[in-house]
């Protein structure tokens, strides 16, 4: 498959001298990370920088290649790893062992990515960018000049899952930065991953149908909680299941995307009103949150949000989480530990208690704000009014 937008996945190698990076498909995101981490020969007596305030999917990438994940903390005011807090967890516990970092940008939020890229170089420790949630935000250089995210680290993973703007129901792609990676991505995936069944393809083209045709906010929780319990159980293909939570790799772990989700795929990296509607939403909630006096999100100066949930703290989240099912108002809870969700097993994945502070107290913190096609101004307001009568600070 040939895509000529940016950050467009094609199923295979096929590029100019001038185009974008070679990319690479996946039936999950996290099975995209895996291949990176596998093409630079990361395994056991490794150890990769993780962010402690992540998807539990991430570091399970990590403990199926082999290696140890080392929690890095975050900034409480980006939710990223910041510098920083790499540097101290790299010179505490893994300067001999670290051969990877894992660089993610937070609801959408550009980490600090010039500075970090520069420090893992010269230590020898490869950068893996995580832009799931983040295919349009852009970061700024030390020289002053924008770059979009996943171009700087040495491979990036995206998801185009459920929750993400883009999405294709399940799915993930790869794009490889550096040429000594991309022979160890091809053969994965061309020799080790499979194709998606007729079936799977089917039952998934199905339930993107039916999310299209009767999604609506007012539904949000009267669905989320089903679907979890089916996925999880593996009565469908889920997000997530049970298995994987415990940190088991599923049998069918490495799979490509079927040519549905590819088609898919092409065509939502190519409508680019996602983006311009995220920008307007993002506006409507400042202005929205400042007139009720709740703090608002703030961008650091080098990023250029393009922001896939609106993050706000308050002091009694588990309670406005159920008000907001009572009343049947769409409140995001991620992540809710630093290892999401807290129903798993976090230290099969080798998190203990205490390792990451700000990760913890975000995750109990942390509630946010939907910024989907779904979500207009007026839907907007009634949410943040929610917030300013039911939240605490």
């Amino acid at each position: 498959m040939t895509v000529s937008s940016a950050r467009a996945p094609a199923n295979g190698v096929d590029r100019a001298a001038d185009a974008e990076p070679p990319t690479f498909t996946f039936w999950k995101g996290r099975v995209g990370l895996f291949a990176i981490l596998k093409a630079a020969g990361v395994g056991p007596g490794d150890g990769v920088l993780v962010p402690g305030y992540t998807c539990a999917m991430v570091p399970a990438a990590v403990v199926h290649s082999g290696a140890s994940a080392f929690y890095v903390d975050i900034d409480p005011a980006t939710y990223n790893c910041s510098l920083e807090t790499f540097q101290q967890t790299w010179a505490r516990k893994t300067k001999r062992l670290a051969k990877a970092l894992v660089l993610q940008h937070t609801f959408g939020i550009a980490a600090d990515v010039a500075r970090i890229v520069s420090w893992a170089k010269s230590e020898g420790i490869m950068v893996i960018e995580d832009c799931a949630h983040a295919p349009a935000t852009k970061y700024r250089d030390a020289d002053g000049q924008w770059h979009t995210v996943g171009d700087g680290g040495d491979a990036t993973f995206f998801s185009s899952q459920w929750s993400k703007p883009i999405s294709t129901g399940l799915g993930g792609w790869v794009t490889v930065n550096n040429p000594s990676l991309l022979d160890g991505v091809k053969a994965f995936h061309s020799r080790e991953c499979a194709a998606p069944s007729v079936l799977e393809s089917s039952l998934l083209a199905a339930q993107v149908v039916l999310k299209e045709l009767t999604f609506r906010p007012s539904l949000y929780w009267a669905l989320v909680r089903p679907y979890r319990w089916v996925t999880r159980r593996g009565l469908v293909d889920g997000t997530v299941s049970d298995r994987e939570l415990q940190g088991e790799m599923p049998c069918d772990f490495a799979k490509r995307m079927s040519a549905f989700q590819e088609w898919l795929l092409k065509r939502r990296l190519a409508d680019k009103r996602w983006e311009a509607h995220t920008r307007r939403l993002r506006k409507v909630y400042d202005e929205e949150l400042q007139r009720a006096g709740i703090p608002n999100f703030c961008d650091p100066d080098y990023s250029d949000s393009v922001l896939v949930r609106y993050p706000i703290r308050v002091a009694n989240k588990d309670e406005v989480l159920a008000e907001a099912r009572r009343r049947h108002v769409e409140i995001g809870e991620w992540f809710n530990h630093p290892i999401h969700p807290r129903e798993s097993n976090s230290a099969a994945f080798g998190y203990h208690p205490g390792n990451c502070p700000e990760g913890e107290r975000a995750g109990r913190e942390v509630i946010n704000l939907p910024m989907h096609r779904r979500i207009d101004a007026a839907q907007a307001k009634r949410i943040v009014n929610f917030v300013a009568q039911t939240a605490k600070w």
